[in-house]
């Protein structure tokens, strides 16, 4: 029986000191300078296209109440609380137009997202009563947000933070890097498929016994 109680006795120490499953909520990506209908309403507006996607890194859904988004000028004075579950994975998209009706909702001046296009920072905080903690945050140069371009990261939802420039090609020199990927709020990057150029010889080579 001392070999059975040792064992049950390893089990509780090994499991007590075991990484629980942590859900972890992270900025994915970030469009600020909109010239589409980014969410579909049938016009294309600066504030109400704007958009930030977040995701779920972890592996336990979160509840969302206790996030909030800002700007560099909001700073903790927030721009919109978030609400809802986000399961393990999966990402959600906040549109200018959610944030605006919002803060319709809860008497605070419209003011959208307010993503500056010549360069910004967002935050994500976690707030837990009095204590605001930065969950995660980003400060984009205006290179990258430019016309239909987006900033997120590669590979989603962990990667370094890359330029999705598929709707306006990047050529400058500064990073990050840009990828010829479209935006994709709510989606895997669609990125181009890779290609190279050959002659005509080097294709008839491979076929010749």
């Amino acid at each position: 029986m001392k070999y059975v109680a040792f064992f049950l006795f390893s089990l509780i120490v090994v499991a007590s000191f075991a990484p629980a499953s942590v859900a972890q909520i992270r900025l994915n990506e970030i469009l600020a300078d909109p010239g589409t209908d980014w969410n579909s309403d049938g016009a294309i507006d600066t504030k109400l296209d704007e958009w930030v996607e977040i995701v779920n890194t972890g592996g336990s859904a979160v509840d969302l109440s206790k996030y909030r988004i800002s700007d560099a000028a909001a700073a903790t004075e927030f721009r919109f609380a978030l609400s809802g579950m986000l399961g393990p994975g999966e990402t959600k998209v906040y549109f200018g137009s959610d944030v605006v009706a919002w803060q319709a909702a809860n008497g605070v001046s419209q003011l959208g997202l307010s993503l500056n296009n010549a360069g910004d920072t967002v935050f994500l905080y976690e707030v837990n009563g009095p204590d605001i903690n930065t969950s995660d945050t980003y400060t984009y140069a205006a290179a990258e947000v430019l016309d239909d371009r987006s900033c997120g990261r590669m590979p989603h939802g962990s990667g370094g933070w890359v330029i999705f420039d598929g709707m306006n090609p990047y050529t400058g020199a500064q990073p990050p890097t840009p990828t010829g990927c479209a935006p994709s709020p709510g989606n895997q990057p669609n990125c181009p498929t890779p290609t190279h150029s050959s002659t005509w010889g080097s294709i008839k080579s491979l076929y010749r016994g």
